[in-house]
């Protein structure tokens, strides 16, 4: 039996050397194996439903681009607006890089779901890691790499089931790895566009982590031109890469420098910044939570977050950094690669560190490492860029299983199959564990408050306006005041109650709609608004009316 599994396991891997000596067809089939997988389990998991604040600020900015604006007029009542993670002065924009944005606008375009653009994006990405790992490991081991990738996080992750997810982090981050050892080995124009391609779309996802990737391959791929035999002349580097890579980031840069201008009235201003600036109390990094600066907020639920809420988290990252940091390790381990593939790395990093190419990702992964983690919390899409580094890893260290085992082939073949499998079945369970942490980071998604209020109100005739007020038992990190682009012409608005007075006002600039007061105080609940022109007094809720969801 034992001989027959064996055999078995010789004549699959057969098949994947062969499959995996056409590279590009290997890159693309993992890619439409990733699209194709998600799609087939949309009748078991439907399009996502955005529930965290920063979600909503990515699907402004996807619907902002699909209207063809980069940015938004401040609306009226602006305080009745103002919201988490958004801006609505000097304009009304995402805070957030605009490439995730405009990769959803995409999808909005061309079939109406933004949520198209993150499905696109993760099969685009198990393709460019696959290309990435072959830039780096022998075919067969890159495809195996790529597939440990595609299992882990290119089907269903919270990457694919939120709208704040990596993907085209870890895109430009594959695209500048991939290009790395390329460029080392030879430079040519092609793979230099590459670079570039990464390096932009860094730029526009996660600037400061994209940053300190690129120093490090640049700073890895200057060495290893240094300490080449055949060291490549100025005058060729210059024509092959630095020329190709200038014909595409200069006009990505004045990009960027509009686009800053139109959001912020700043070009040297990102949207991030100026945000910071107007509303968080507390620095993102650990020397220095406290900030000595006075901010005035409209609005006392967005006091208690800047102040209290994010204040909360950040002060006990710097109070307890050795404790948070281990939580975050443990969370990225159970993200990126599941305990059999972590083990099997303590198990052979011996052998791992004596591998040139393994001990170079290593390298580069900690000076990464070294950067990020002067920041107060660190979750995978934080990590992103630098994703195709870690499945380096992976693919190295069954590959040194493979070769430093001591004992016979047919041993070492079951051996290393016998990882994969482990690794396959506990990802699998980890899908399927009710309260894991592998699908969404938080349980707002299961919750779903404010799209259940939604869906219910699309059922309602005409259009409506929702007032919305938190009690004491409210979670300040769930936020329900997120609006379309074109505020005016969206179907449903939410709005800030702000007091009878200021209420009124924004009612009777919304004449005609329905109104609605929503209140979470823990358990969202839906009334009926009466104004005063109906007979009552302002802010009764009519008995025979109200709807509970």
């Amino acid at each position: 039996m034992l001989d027959k599994i064996i055999q078995g396991l010789g004549g699959l891997e057969r098949h994947l050397t062969r499959l995996a000596s056409r590279k590009w067809q290997a890159a693309v089939l993992l890619g439409l194996i990733s699209l194709g997988g998600r799609a087939l389990l949309l009748p078991w998991l439907p399009t996502p439903k955005p529930a965290i604040q920063d979600e909503f600020s990515y699907l402004l900015a996807a619907d902002t681009f699909a209207h063809w604006r980069l940015a938004n007029p401040t609306p009226p009542f602006a305080e009745h607006f103002e919201t988490l993670q958004e801006l609505v002065h000097p304009t009304y924009a995402s805070k957030y890089p605009p490439f995730s944005g405009l990769m959803m606008a995409l999808g909005q375009k061309l079939t109406g779901v933004a949520w198209v653009g993150v499905w696109l994006g993760m099969g685009l990405l198990c393709t460019t890691l696959c290309w990435a790992l072959q830039g780096w490991l022998p075919p067969v081991w890159a495809l195996v790499g790529g597939v440990i990738a595609l299992v882990r996080i290119g089907i269903v992750s919270y990457w694919t089931e939120t709208y704040w997810g990596g993907t085209w982090a870890a895109v430009g981050g594959a695209l500048v790895i991939g290009a790395v050892p390329r460029l080392a080995q030879r430079p040519r124009g092609g793979v230099a566009l590459a670079f570039a391609a990464g390096i932009a779309i860094l730029a526009n996802t996660r600037p400061y982590e994209g940053l300190l990737l690129i120093l490090a391959c640049a700073t890895y791929l200057i060495v290893a031109w240094l300490r080449s035999l055949e060291l490549p002349d100025i005058s060729s580097i210059v024509k092959s890469v630095v020329l190709p890579m200038a014909f595409l980031l200069i006009p990505v840069i004045a990009w960027m420098g509009y686009y800053n201008y139109r959001v912020t009235g700043n070009a040297l201003e990102l949207p991030y910044i100026a945000h910071e600036r107007q509303y968080a109390m507390w620095s993102p990094w650990l020397w220095d939570p406290s900030s000595n600066s006075v901010r005035t907020y409209s609005n006392s639920l967005l006091e208690d977050f800047w102040m209290i809420g994010d204040g909360a988290d950040k002060r006990f990252s710097h109070d307890h950094i050795l404790k948070t940091h281990f939580s975050d390790l443990v969370y990225l381990e159970r993200f990126y690669f599941g305990w059999p593939l972590v083990l099997c790395m303590f198990l052979f990093a011996r052998p791992l560190w004596r591998d040139a190419t393994a001990r170079s990702a290593l390298l580069l992964l900690g000076v990464f490492y070294a950067g990020v983690a002067i920041e107060t919390r660190l979750v995978p899409h934080y990590l992103a860029p630098a994703t195709a580094l870690g499945y380096v890893l992976v693919a190295s260290t069954l590959r040194a299983v493979r070769t430093v085992w001591v004992l016979s082939y047919k041993e070492r073949l079951f051996v290393t199959w016998a990882f994969i499998a482990l690794f396959v079945v506990t990802t699998s369970l980890a899908l399927f564990t009710p309260g894991n942490r592998f699908l969404f980071e938080h349980d707002y998604h299961i919750a779903a408050k404010r799209a259940g209020v939604t869906e219910k109100l699309q059922h309602e005739p005409g259009e409506h306006l929702v007032l919305v007020r938190y009690g004491s038992g409210h979670d300040l990190f769930e936020e329900f005041v997120y609006n379309q682009s074109d505020i005016d012409k969206s179907s449903i608005i939410w709005a800030r109650s702000l007091g009878v007075e200021k209420d009124e006002e924004l009612i009777r600039h919304y004449s005609g709609r329905q109104i609605w007061m929503a209140k979470d105080d823990g358990d969202i609940k839906l009334t009926r608004y009466v104004t005063s022109t109906e007979g009552t007094t302002p802010h009764r809720l009519a008995g025979s009316v109200t709807r509970q969801f």
